[in-house]
């Protein structure tokens, strides 16, 4: 005897009724219309949890920030680069104005173009960069909820157990612990990726439709960030791997034909920055070696490690002895249910969707423990672009990935088990899991406003800027961070930089302009370097300021242009 339950996609199909006592089944999907007010509905609750979670961010975004962390004010310089750039010089977006007379500098570390582009109106209406990030990091947190909220809700058809995963995808412990990496936030190309590709290999649908959605997911992962795009790949592979009569199942024809559409629209959007971060790699050999990765890998410790207050208890004495290499617990409600939706869920192994979400969780955990692990060399040297990723702890965002997923499943299978505890129980979980996140009220600085001497300087001929100190020593290197914010109010080219990677000519700047003015041969270092400008930050000199002083006057190759308490513009006497 047979009887009708919901398919994968929440449509009816014929299911024995042998294993539907074994597990109810779930309650079908919300009908089509339903949905955008549900859509909505989620989209308003994810903005009041970014501002809960990043509280009291929302009470002062334009003075409040993390700037305290050199990270975050290279993002900040990224993204509001990327939106001037876009608007003034789009042939030049990877040329950022640091580094000089380096290309590409934006490559030298995450692109966050998706970032730039969506600060490209609040820049245009006047926001500073601070406000910009800080509207951009609450957006960022939205989307990548409402992402992978509409990617449960296809997958398990229960809006209730979506909204759950969105939660856990977007506020968990490893991305409350990384505001300052924009790129990481706007993390919402992962479930965009998921729900394309598999949208791809269901046997109906429109194939170029698909191919486009995937093209389109494909490129938001590259144009975010660079690790994004190998957890993109990872999710690609793991999804061949799992779901192989799918693929063999569907019309060869079409595939093909969506394959390539999804390659034309992902390949004009992402060649030109590719081809930019090839020019990198050629040019500086910038890869990152096994001994690299290894000092960045997660430990055990990182899978026990959160900042939530409500395990501040335990979770601080992992922090104190244990030394985490991250943050990536979970929490302990995710885990029982990502523990129950494999357990309860129906068919089990036979959804392949489910059998995905497993395997995703797997693959990142243990592809964060580095070359702890005997695959993860073999990845390094197989995949493409591998080679780049320094932080192999990250791997864990793909077990928060496959976690949050599992998650829904077990709550949409308890919701058909007990349809009228289903909703209780999703809402409980929900509070649940943002106790379990919520480690507000965040610690914030507020934003220190760039010098007037660089309004002065804006105002003035293009010409190449140096800031000093230059700072030498690779420790030192983030105190070039300050010199980038305040650049975004002239934008020239800055001799002085901070990123993922430190070019070899700007060591070869430092090894003489670091003792400026001490040494003579300092102010011809500049004059060879091509430097206009030079702005001094007489406070950092300490003590010796007044001799620092007197040494510029009386070499006689530099003009005083302007001066605002200790910060003195000067230009090069030619």
């Amino acid at each position: 005897m047979c009887r009708r339950a919901p398919s994968h996609d929440g449509c009816p199909a014929p299911r024995c009724a042998a294993i539907d006592t074994v597990t109810p089944p779930v309650a079908p999907a919300p009908a089509r219309r339903r949905r955008l007010p549900g859509a909505l509905g989620a989209l308003l609750l994810f903005a009041v949890l970014a501002v809960l979670h990043t509280w009291p961010l929302a009470s002062a975004p334009a003075r409040l920030s993390r700037n305290d962390n050199a990270d975050t004010v290279l993002n900040t310089w990224a993204i509001a680069w990327v939106a001037h750039a876009l608007v003034h010089t789009p042939r030049h977006l990877l040329d950022g104005n640091i580094f000089h007379p380096e290309r590409h500098t934006l490559a030298f570390s995450e692109p966050v173009i998706v970032p730039g582009v969506l600060s490209v109106p609040v820049r245009a209406l006047g926001a500073s960069p601070v406000l910009s990030y800080n509207l951009s990091l609450l957006l960022g947190y939205v989307l990548s909820a409402w992402a992978m909220q509409w990617l449960a809700w296809r997958w398990t058809g229960n809006y209730a157990a979506s909204l759950v995963a969105g939660a856990l995808f977007a506020f968990n412990a490893h991305t409350l612990t990384r505001m300052g990496h924009i790129q990481a936030i706007h993390a919402y190309g992962l479930p965009l990726l998921l729900l394309a590709l598999d949208d791809l290999l269901r046997p109906d649908g429109r194939r170029l439709a698909q191919g486009v959605l995937l093209g389109l997911a494909v490129a938001t992962l590259a144009l975010t960030s660079g690790y994004l795009t190998i957890f993109g790949i990872v999710c690609g592979l793991v999804t061949v791997l799992v779901r192989p009569r799918d693929l063999v199942r569907g019309s060869t024809r079409r595939m093909v034909r969506a394959g390539l559409m999804a390659a034309l629209v992902g390949g004009v959007l992402i060649a030109p920055v590719l081809q930019g971060y090839l020019a990198v790699r050629r040019e500086h050999g910038f890869a990152r070696s096994l001994g690299e990765v290894a000092a960045m890998s997660a430990n055990g410790a990182a899978y026990l490690a959160t900042p939530a207050r409500i395990h501040a208890g335990w979770a601080g004495d992992v922090y104190a002895r244990r030394q985490p290499h991250d943050s990536l617990f979970p929490g302990v409600v995710a885990v029982l249910l990502a523990v129950a939706g494999v357990a309860l869920w129906r068919d089990r192994w036979r959804d392949p969707r489910l059998r995905t979400a497993v395997v995703i969780a797997l693959a990142g955990a243990v592809l964060s423990f580095g070359p702890a692990t005997p695959f993860y060399p073999v990845f390094h040297a197989t995949v493409p672009f591998a080679g780049g990723i320094r932080a192999a702890s990250r791997f864990g965002m793909l077990w928060l990935t496959g976690l949050s997923l599992l998650a829904a499943y077990g709550l949409a299978a308890a919701a058909g088990r007990w349809p009228w505890a289903g909703r209780r129980l999703a809402v409980a979980a929900l509070i649940v899991v943002t106790a379990e996140s919520f480690r507000g009220p965040v610690p914030y600085v507020s934003a220190v406003e760039p010098s007037p001497v660089y309004t002065t300087l804006a105002a003035l001929p293009d010409g190449v800027v140096a800031e000093m100190p230059f700072w030498w020593a690779p420790l030192d290197l983030p105190r070039n961070a300050p010199y980038m914010l305040a650049s975004t109010r002239h934008w020239k080219p800055l001799l002085n930089g901070y990123s993922g990677f430190t070019p070899a000519s700007y060591r070869r700047h430092a090894d003489v302009l670091w003792y400026f003015p001490n040494w003579p041969s300092s102010f011809a270092e500049l004059e060879r370097a091509g430097v206009r400008y030079v702005v001094v930050h007489l406070d950092q000199y300490g003590s010796s300021r007044a001799d620092a002083l007197a040494l510029i006057r009386a070499s006689r190759a530099l003009r005083l242009v302007a001066a605002v308490d200790q910060v003195h513009l000067y230009e090069l006497v030619r």
